[in-house]
Order: structure tokens, then C-alpha cells, then sequence
């Protein structure tokens, strides 16, 4: 007999948080590979994600921000308005289908459908060879905070009948890296369908699991690796784990460091926010005093420690042009020859693209962005690009063009 879910309980700590979207990830691997094998869907999966719904309602209120603590020295207000919203499609999608689903969201995306008709216009009839499609663009939203970034179950299933039926090499592709939290965490496709591209290309792991990687200089990888470690140290302090919940938080890719110490809702006081970059500054004069070796950029939100090439390092540059250069080799992905289907969001969206088209100019892209200027630079490199504003469009049109 199947065990009932708990009565839904306060959630008070950021580790409640973590917990309760990693217990969600493995319900919605549930849901998936059951749908995806036509299986029915065991009893106990919707309740138990209609019990973390539940959860995450009471936390956050009526505003969904939940004051959420670590300890007796940590405290951090979090939106939770995205999490709770894709739980409540998850539902709408499990309870009654993909029709009631997408009226759901006509109601919340203005324009849906019309942004639906276009893009099937742009991805109309034929198979692609690489579907890649870029995390941001089809699950995470913007500004929402990569750690509890988790697939939807619709969503997911959306982007496997597509990849299953239309594309012969589809890739979930991230700046973030694989593991560690990364995009293999977080995602909840079935194994065998996707391969993943973590770190701009840096890493790899293929649809049968195997994993790969760029390899740097024994030099720099020494040293990065005694920055990673004293940052990790620094994140672990109550005084700075508050940080590794926002924005893209504490992320140890190949190749680079990011740290974010502001996002776009100010959850951060500005003055530890400057703190955080300073204390940044003195591990990186610790390991590499003269600046020798890495560089730190920072943009007011994000602060990344990057090496800086040298002539026995395979990279050059952390851009996507790089990382496809290696996708193509180590997924036999076959570029050179279209038509390729390239989802993508914001700026480094648009890099993306920039850098599939060096490659072959046979492409269609969906893009996700409110900016006009991003959207002419799309249209300019790829002109078959339909521009949306939030990912659970992209994957409502994939999931439109499945059989």
C-alpha cells in the first residue's frame, strides 16, 4: 500500500529548501520517465509534489518571499514565485493534460499562443540535426536562482518528444557546470535522450552517461584548484553562505570560478555585498599575488575568476565558440552540416548562436529575452528566430511540434 504524504509542515531553513527541491527532482524524474514510457503515473508522485507545493505555499505567503534562516547568524528573504508557479503547472499538467496546461499558462504569458504559431513557423516540418538548447532558455527563468532551478515535469517531457521524434543530437547546454550542483542535478530528462554540456562545453557527458572534459595546464589547474578550495572555505561561513542562495550562487566550473553577490532583486545588503568582493580579491592575491595567472572580472552581480590562456592550454577563450569546437569532436555532433534548432536566452544566448553559425549558417532559433537589442542581433545572425520572454514558452512550443 502506498504511504500518504506528510501533512504539509512549516519550511523555516534554506537547508528545508534544498532538501525539498531535490526531493522534487527525483519526483519529477518519476513523472517523466513514466509518461515518456507510457507508463501510469504512480499515485504517490503527484501527492508528494502536491505536498511540496503545499510546502512552499505556506513559507512564502500570499507575496511568496519566505524569510528562511541558517543557523542563528544566517537569514535571507527568497522569491519563491517561480518554484511555487511550476509546481502548480506540474500539477495542471499530471491532473488533466497538456491542453488545460497551456491554457494555464495563456493566462500568464500574454501572447502565448500567437508566440506559439511563430514558432512553429520557424521550426515547421523538418528534422534538425543538433537541437541545443541552452538551460536558461528552457527551464530556468530569468533571474531565478540556479540552486533551486529544477525542471518542470511538463516541461521535460515537452523537450524529449521533440528531441526523441525531430532531432538526431540533442544537447542541455549551461554555463554552469555538470555536477556540484550543475545542470545534470537539475534537469529531470530521462537518461538516454539528452547529452549535457556543462561549462560552456567545457565539460561533457553523452546520452549512454560517459563523461569528459578540457584539459588545462597541470599549472593553471594546481592553482585553480587552491582558489576553489580557500573559496569554498570562505562560502561555507555563516557570514557569506547566504550568497551561494542567489543568482547563479557559488559555482566551480571548468576553467572558471563564479560567485554571484548581488541579484536582481537586491536581496543582498550592498555593503556585504562589496565585502564579499574584497574577501574574493585577497584569496586570489594569496594563490596569485602578481596577477600572473587568472584575472577577476566583475559585473556589479557576478564576480568570475578566469585563467588567463597560455600557449600549453587547448583554451583560449570561455565562450561558447570554444566549447562547441570541443562539443563537435567529443559528441560527434556534426555542426559543419544543418539544419540545427538552437534555443537560447539573454547575451550569452546570443554568443551561442553567434557561435553555432560559425559553424553552419542552416539554423532556426527560438530566443528568450525582453531586449530589443538582443533580439535585432538574433534576427541579424540567424533570420529564422523567433524571440519569446520566459522559457515555459520555449518548451510550449516544442511540445506543439512533438508528435
Amino acid at each position: 500500500m502506498h504511504q500518504p504524504p506528510p501533512h504539509a509542515q512549516r519550511l523555516t531553513s534554506l537547508d528545508d529548501l534544498t532538501r525539498l527541491m531535490a526531493q522534487v527532482a527525483v519526483l519529477r524524474r518519476t513523472a517523466v520517465a513514466a509518461l515518456l514510457a507510457g507508463r501510469p503515473l504512480p499515485t504517490e508522485v503527484t501527492a508528494h509534489l502536491a505536498h511540496s507545493l503545499e510546502e512552499l505555499r505556506k513559507a512564502a505567503g500570499r507575496d511568496h518571499i519566505a524569510e528562511l534562516t541558517r543557523g542563528d547568524d544566517v537569514s535571507l528573504r527568497l522569491d519563491l514565485a517561480e518554484e511555487i508557479r511550476q509546481l502548480e503547472n506540474d500539477g495542471v499538467y499530471l491532473e488533466d493534460g497538456r491542453e488545460a496546461l497551456v491554457k494555464r499558462l495563456g493566462k500568464h504569458r500574454s501572447g502565448l499562443r500567437d508566440a506559439i504559431r511563430r514558432g512553429l513557423k520557424t521550426i515547421a516540418g523538418e528534422t534538425v540535426k543538433a537541437l541545443v538548447c541552452d538551460c536558461d532558455a528552457l527551464f530556468r527563468a530569468p533571474d531565478q536562482r540556479v540552486r533551486t532551478a529544477v525542471q518542470p515535469a511538463w516541461n521535460a517531457v515537452a523537450a524529449c518528444r521533440f528531441a526523441m521524434a525531430r532531432s538526431r543530437k540533442p544537447l542541455l547546454w549551461s554555463e554552469a557546470p555538470l555536477t556540484g550542483p550543475g545542470i545534470v542535478d537539475r534537469a529531470v530528462v530521462p537518461p538516454q535522450t539528452f547529452a549535457y554540456a556543462g561549462s560552456l562545453g567545457r565539460q561533457w557527458q553523452d546520452a549512454e552517461g560517459n563523461q569528459g572534459q578540457a584539459p588545462l595546464s597541470p599549472e593553471k589547474t594546481a592553482l585553480l584548484d587552491a582558489i576553489n578550495e580557500r573559496l569554498a572555505s570562505l562560502m561555507a561561513d555563516p557570514a557569506w553562505l547566504a550568497f551561494t542562495y542567489v543568482g547563479a550562487g557559488l559555482q566551480f566550473r571548468r576553467g572558471e570560478t563564479s560567485i554571484t553577490r548581488q541579484d536582481h532583486a537586491n536581496s543582498i545588503d550592498e555593503d556585504a555585498s562589496l565585502a564579499l568582493l574584497e574577501h574574493v580579491h585577497d584569496v586570489i592575491d594569496a594563490v596569485d599575488p602578481e596577477r600572473q595567472h587568472f584575472r577577476v572580472d566583475d559585473d556589479g552581480h557576478d564576480i568570475t575568476v578566469t585563467p588567463t590562456a597560455a600557449k600549453r592550454d587547448l583554451w583560449n577563450d570561455f565562450s561558447p565558440a570554444e566549447g562547441l569546437r570541443h562539443l563537435d569532436a567529443a559528441l560527434g555532433l556534426n555542426l559543419a552540416h544543418g539544419p540545427h534548432l538552437v534555443c537560447c536566452a539573454g547575451p550569452q544566448g546570443v554568443a551561442l548562436l553567434a557561435a553555432m553559425a560559425e559553424w553552419s549558417t542552416d539554423l532556426r532559433a527560438i530566443l528568450v529575452t525582453d531586449r530589443d537589442d538582443l533580439a535585432t542581433r538574433a534576427t541579424a545572425i540567424c533570420p529564422r528566430t523567433t524571440v519569446v520572454r520566459h522559457p515555459d514558452t520555449v518548451a510550449a512550443i516544442l511540445s506543439a511540434a512533438a508528435p
